[in-house]
């Protein structure tokens, strides 16, 4: 079972990542690096302030538009809803400066 544990994040193979949280750069990182990042979101977007390209952290085909996040919707509670998340960040592929998903 997938999920967060006291040192890391746990792989269904038993494994343990490095102290990594879900939706996270560093996460995408170290699957990326093991080879293991093939069922993340592929959706991109650009940081306007520093040019920086920010990758989604969720898993492919989770994309819904017509499920906004939290703050679309009045609420404080900072959960994404259908659209993309990394670190923090929540866009839509509406946005001029975002890449869309690729079905998969």
């Amino acid at each position: 079972m997938n999920g967060p544990t006291w040192c890391g994040w746990r792989r269904s193979s038993g494994t343990v990542l490095p102290r990594t949280h879900p939706n996270t750069t560093q996460r995408r990182r170290v699957l990326e690096a093991l080879g293991e990042a093939g069922g993340l979101c592929t959706a991109r977007t650009v940081e306007m302030s520093s040019g920086d390209v920010i990758l989604c952290t969720r898993e492919a085909g989770h994309y819904d538009l017509d499920d906004p996040p939290g703050w679309k919707r009045g609420k404080s509670d900072g959960t994404p809803g259908g659209w993309h998340l990394a670190d923090g960040s929540i866009w839509s592929d509406a946005g001029a400066a975002c890449y869309p998903h690729t079905a998969v």
